[in-house]
């Protein structure tokens, strides 16, 4: 279906993936890296940090200028009826568990030409903790 980005906000954080394809990391995606989804993968952006009751991860915040890499982390999910599944995964890129929001600057295109977007997330105070461009070549219309 071509998608590029998801961006969620159920939890109350904002927490960043590399670029996954079939549940696998498929490109690791640092700050300020330029990913290219025809090579595959999409990158998940969860951005719920504007409101009240903040949450916490049981790891490090990782972010611009404060980066505490891992190779996993442990996490769970629910399943489908309610049943609470412990995993590791090796996708969380970028962390952080304050106030903080999401901009997206989109630069369309004519077909054959390149389209970008511009993920940049910002902390209440403004500052930079997280950026990244997507890009791809337009299609038909």
């Amino acid at each position: 279906h071509k998608v590029d980005l998801v961006i969620n906000g159920h939890n109350h954080v904002y927490e960043r993936t590399d670029a996954i394809l079939g549940g696998t990391v498929k490109k690791a995606l640092p700050a300020g890296a330029t990913h290219y989804p025809a090579d595959g993968g999409v990158v998940y952006a969860t951005a719920g940090a504007a409101g009240r009751s903040l949450y916490s991860f049981p790891v490090p915040d990782s972010y611009e200028g404060h980066v505490s890499p891992l190779d996993s982390v442990a996490t769970y999910h629910w399943a489908k009826g309610g049943g609470k599944i412990t995993e590791t995964v090796g996708w969380s890129r970028a962390r952080y568990t304050g106030y903080s929001f999401l901009r997206v600057d989109v630069t369309p295109a004519r077909a054959g030409c390149t389209t970008t977007l511009k993920v940049t997330a910002l902390a209440e105070s403004g500052a930079q903790l997280d950026h990244f461009t997507i890009e791809r070549t337009a299609g038909k219309h």
